[in-house]
């Protein structure tokens, strides 16, 4: 209620515990009102605003892929293991390993688990590029490339709470 433009708060001034316990319970209320109270959306009689508004699924907050290693010898089957960092939103943190077979096998098990009218939703893969695939250029692009698939993946409302993609990080 200050007429200043900006008012210091000590340190000691919000209790952050009492905070997150008006905010959960703003959020529990939230969510037991009916959806149907909720205006409609402007774009389709079937779509309210309170749709997403639920308990999210998603269990993952950041995801980062910090870089790859070449594993075995060039000459006798070597391949790339790129580090994936997911930061779980309570604040965990998983580290994977994971192959560039193990993103398809992924994208494979989305299609399989999603119902056909979300397989759209699915962002195509970076593609394969076998002649090039040890120079550091394109392991980086490669790298930036992922990361930004799996971030789509991850933090996205129906694709991040999918059990193959819990199976798939954990796995």
């Amino acid at each position: 209620n200050s007429k200043d433009l900006l008012v210091v708060l000590p340190n000691d001034a919000i209790d952050t515990k009492e905070e997150a316990r008006l905010c959960d319970e703003l959020r529990a209320a939230t969510q037991s009102l009916d959806k149907r109270n909720a205006p409609p959306s402007i774009f389709s009689n079937d779509i309210w605003l309170g749709d997403n508004s639920g308990a999210s699924t998603l269990f993952a907050r950041e995801v980062e892929i910090r870089g790859w290693t070449s594993v075995g010898d060039k000459l006798g089957g070597a391949y790339i293991v790129y580090e994936c960092v997911v930061r779980t939103k309570e604040g965990t943190v998983i580290h994977a390993h994971k192959r560039y077979n193990a993103f398809e096998e992924l994208f494979i098990a989305l299609h399989r688990a999603l119902p056909r009218q979300q397989h759209r939703i699915i962002p195509p893969l970076p593609p394969k590029a076998s002649l090039a695939k040890y120079r550091s250029t394109f392991l980086e692009k490669r790298r930036r490339m992922l990361q930004h698939w799996l971030s789509s993946v991850l933090l996205h409302p129906d694709l991040g709470g999918c059990q193959a993609v819990r199976n798939w990080l954990l796995d």
